[in-house]
């Protein structure tokens, strides 16, 4: 893994930012809308499969179904909505938090009514989700610090400025556009943003909206992500999982950012955000917890984790990973858990451990809120809580790491829809942690041997396992887990 990786990371094109963007009068318009014409799951679905990520299907085949429509290809965008109620569960389930769903759907379905167009009649798991999304946006821009972006997520979610007039475009476009010219690097919220001002007819700073005109107007379908870049995403996690390998060498990134890492662990806010400086998105907890572990780690500067006593959630002992998060996330706790027992911080860390224990009893710990596999939360919580000398985190990692044992695939690989390398290897590692430590089930020889025939015989699948707007790989990730997995396992085997 190259150290250049760390400045730019590859990440998967999505579906619901280039059809936002098309929406975009513009030399991009027709390219994003042959880019969706191209990249369909089926004849008239795009993004995952329906029975992989539901939530996933639907926002990206509406948003595809409303710039298809705009670009006058009615026949394709009708099949396209007509797909949209059997995508929904039937059953009521915990509504999908990836920040921003039900407020996507929530403003399209305004985008069409402007438009004079209607709008579906979404199944009751979405329209739980809108009202859920509705409420929360309401709460947010009555709050204080809305327009502040250290701490309020409403640039990310900036498509929730259509059609409300409670917001001031123009406070809120010098507060949150990025340094090159998007609304918080997001293509989406950038593109819908600007339908907004040209909805409103009302002159705003002419310097910034041209910068934001020109963003939009440099997209490629294939650079449209859901974030522009993650590099501080990718630096702490090269040196986490080179840690696993107990190398003294130094880990595969360049010391420029690591130091870039350092001084953002130290922005005023708190929080560490994984897009970098020159952003308008705040911090996040996992995040500046990763980064944290990462820095000392390599030997620089980092805040105390107490300095983040004010994301814990109001009567839990949890930490939101954001400001008005619903529910706390999983290994959000597992890596602050980490850091907490790294810098002997007992009087915090029991509570989170207590949390977590909370959690796995009530089955919440089969899955993470920001991935689509429940192999990465139980992965951490073996490695994690095997490194912490208390009985709770030696239950937690035992019991993640039995879990593991038990949905390994008949190939050897691990994944909700078939094996790949990041589901494998975030397993393969916790259980090796796990194993080290007498944690692992008898049989992890041999479950671990069946993993390495796996990843040595399969390369890498670059699988958008993570949640964003919608699903997303960091690519870089992918190689660099899958190669910390086999030579973590080599390892263990030449130590017998």
């Amino acid at each position: 893994m190259k150290s250049e990786v760390t400045q730019l990371v590859d990440l998967s094109p999505s579906v619901y930012d280039i059809a936002a963007v098309s929406l975009v009068t513009g030399p991009q318009q027709a390219l994003c809308v042959d880019w969706l014409l191209t990249h369909t799951t089926t004849p008239h679905t795009w993004g995952a499969p329906p029975h992989r990520s539901w939530f996933d299907a639907y926002i990206s085949t509406y948003a595809a179904a409303v710039a298809l429509r705009n670009a006058g290809r009615h026949q394709i965008a009708d099949g396209a909505y007509g797909s949209l109620p059997g995508m929904a569960p039937t059953t009521p389930s915990p509504g999908p938090e990836t920040l921003t769903f039900g407020g996507l759907v929530d403003v399209l379905d305004r985008i069409n009514a402007a438009q004079g167009r209607p709008t579906p009649a979404h199944p009751a798991p979405v329209r739980a989700v809108i009202d859920r999304e509705r409420a929360k946006w309401e709460r947010m821009r009555t709050w204080p610090e809305f327009y502040n972006p250290s701490l309020s997520i409403a640039g990310y979610c900036a498509e929730r400025v259509y059609g409300d007039p409670a917001v001031d475009l123009a406070r809120f476009l010098e507060a949150f556009q990025a340094s090159n010219g998007s609304i918080a690097n997001s293509p989406g919220a950038s593109a819908v943003f600007l339908l907004e001002c040209e909805r409103r007819g009302r002159p705003l700073d002419g310097r910034r909206l041209a910068q934001l005109q020109e963003y939009l107007r440099s997209r490629v379908p294939t650079d449209i992500a859901y974030l522009d870049r993650v590099p501080h995403f990718v630096t702490a996690w090269t040196v986490m999982f080179h840690h696993e390998l107990g190398t003294p060498q130094d880990p595969p990134c360049t010391p420029r950012a690591l130091d870039e890492l350092s001084r953002d662990l130290h922005h005023p806010s708190g929080l560490l955000c994984t897009v970098g400086s020159g952003t308008t998105i705040p911090g996040d907890t996992d995040s500046t917890a990763c980064a944290a572990i990462a820095a000392r780690i390599t030997g620089r500067p980092a805040p105390k984790a107490a300095t983040l006593d004010f994301m814990v959630e109001p009567g839990s002992d949890a930490y939101r990973t954001f400001l008005f998060e619903h529910d706390p996330s999983l290994t959000t706790n597992i890596h602050m858990a980490a850091l907490l027992d790294l810098e002997q911080d007992y009087g915090r860390l029991l509570p989170v451990l207590r949390w977590l224990q909370s959690q796995t009893a009530q089955q919440r710990a089969r899955a993470c809120k920001w991935h689509l596999s429940p192999t990465y939360a139980l992965g951490e919580m073996a490695r994690v809580m095997s490194r912490i000398d208390h009985p709770l985190a030696r239950s937690l990692s035992a019991d993640a790491s039995a879990q593991l044992t038990r949905t390994q695939n008949s190939d050897g690989g691990w994944g909700v829809g078939g094996s790949t390398a990041e589901e494998t290897a975030y397993s393969t590692i916790g259980l090796a942690a796990a194993a080290e430590r007498n944690l692992a089930d008898v049989g992890w020889e041999r479950t671990l041997r069946r993993a390495h025939t796996f990843l040595t015989t399969h390369e890498p699948q670059l699988t958008p396992l993570w949640l964003g707007k919608t699903l997303y790989c960091v690519q870089p990730l992918v190689h660099l887990l899958h190669t910390t997995a086999i030579r973590r396992i080599d390892t263990m085997h030449a130590q017998k």
